[in-house]
C-alpha cells in the first residue's frame, strides 16, 4: 500500500519507520514548511514532498494517511481524506472536541474508510501483559487505577502551548496517554462520572500544565489520573498504570527511577500500532483502537475541563 504522513515532526519519524517495517510504502509527506519536509523525506528516503495536504487526502493513488499534525487539523484532514475512502490513522488527541470526533465517525461512516486512533500504549509488550492478568482475573475484581502523563524537568514548546492549535495542554498532550491506558486495561468501559482539578501553574501560556482527574467507570471502577509538564518529579512513566485488585497489586512499569540509557518510547510498539492499521485494512476490518475509542477519551477531557471550570 502507498501511505502519505501528514505533518513531519518527532512521532512521524515512528511512523515513517513503522510502514516500512510493514512492508508498504511512504509514497509522500504533506508539511505547511516545504523545506522541514524535504529533509524528513530525504532522511526517510521518501520520493515525495508537498504543501497541499487537500490534495494528497483525494489523490486515489493514496491508500492510507498517517496525521501527525497539531491537534486542530486532526478533523478537518481526516475528514477530507475519510471522505475520499482513504484510510486514517490519527495521532492521540483524536480531535479537540467531541463534535469534532463525531464528524470524523460519520465520514469514515459514510466512505467505509477505517478510522483509527493512534493509542500506542496499547501496543507496548508491558501494558498487553498487564492486561493479560486482569483477564485472567489475577488481580481479581478491579477496584481502582492510578495513571500518570507527567513531564517532569520539560516541557513542549511550539503548537503544544497554543490554545488555537492545540485545544489543551499536557492534558490532551500526556494526560490522554493515561486515560486511554486505564480505559483499555479495564476492558474499554465508558465514562460514568468525571471529576477534576486543572491549572496552569509552572509555564506563561494559556493552557493547562497540572491536572489530576478523577474518573468513576460504568463498570464501578475509579481512575486517578495525573497529567503535567514541568513537574519537580513524576511518580510514574509516562503511560505507567498503578492496578488495584481484590486480589492483588500491581504496576505496568518499575517504580525505580530508570537508567540514563533507558527508552521509554521504542519503536516496536509503533511499528506493531501500524501492522495492526495496514494489517487490518488488508484483511477487510476495523483496525483497534476505534474511532469510539478515541472520542471516549475526548469525552473525558472535556468533561475534565469543564468539571475544573477550564477554558471556561
Amino acid at each position: 500500500m502507498k501511505v502519505a504522513l501528514f505533518g513531519c515532526g518527532w512521532i512521524q519519524d515512528f511512523h515513517a519507520q513503522a510502514v516500512v517495517a510493514c512492508g508498504h510504502e511512504v509514497a509522500v509527506v504533506a508539511n505547511h514548511r516545504e523545506q522541514t519536509a524535504r529533509a524528513f523525506a530525504e532522511r526517510h528516503g521518501i520520493s515525495a514532498v508537498t504543501t497541499d495536504w487537500g490534495a494528497v487526502a483525494t489523490d486515489p493513488s493514496i491508500d492510507a494517511v498517517v496525521i501527525g499534525t497539531p491537534n486542530a487539523l486532526h478533523a478537518p484532514q481526516a475528514i477530507a481524506a475519510l471522505e475520499a475512502g482513504t484510510h486514517v490513522l490519527v495521532e492521540k488527541p483524536m480531535a479537540v472536541s467531541v463534535a469534532e470526533c463525531d464528524a470524523m465517525i460519520a465520514a469514515a461512516g459514510g466512505s467505509g474508510a477505517s478510522l483509527m486512533v493512534a493509542h500506542c500504549w496499547r501496543f507496548h509488550s508491558d501494558v498487553l501483559a498487564m492486561r493479560e492478568r486482569i483477564v485472567r482475573g489475577e488481580l481479581g475484581e478491579i477496584v481502582k487505577t492510578r495513571g500518570y502523563g507527567v513531564h517532569a524537568g520539560d516541557g513542549p514548546s511550539g503548537w503544544f502551548v497554543d490554545r488555537a492549535l492545540a485545544g489543551g495542554g499536557a492534558l490532551p498532550d500526556m494526560g490522554v496517554h493515561a486515560i486511554d491506558t486505564a480505559r483499555f486495561l479495564l476492558g474499554d468501559p465508558s465514562p460514568a462520572r468525571v471529576c477534576a482539578a486543572i491549572g496552569t501553574r509552572y509555564g506563561d501560556y494559556d493552557v493547562d500544565d497540572d491536572g489530576i482527574l478523577l474518573i468513576s467507570w460504568t463498570q464501578g471502577t475509579n481512575s486517578v489520573v495525573e497529567s503535567g509538564w514541568w513537574q519537580p518529579h513524576k511518580e510514574g512513566l509516562e503511560a505507567d498504570t498503578e492496578v488495584y485488585g481484590t486480589g492483588g497489586y500491581a504496576r505496568i512499569f518499575p517504580r525505580e527511577e530508570p537508567s540514563e540509557d533507558y527508552e521509554h518510547c521504542t519503536q516496536p510498539m509503533y511499528t506493531a500500532q501500524m501492522h495492526e492499521f495496514l494489517g487490518a485494512i488488508e484483511e477487510g476490518r476495523q483496525p483497534q483502537p476505534t474511532g469510539a475509542d478515541g472520542r471516549a477519551v475526548i469525552e473525558i477531557v472535556e468533561a475534565a475541563y469543564a468539571s475544573a471550570g477550564a477554558f471556561a
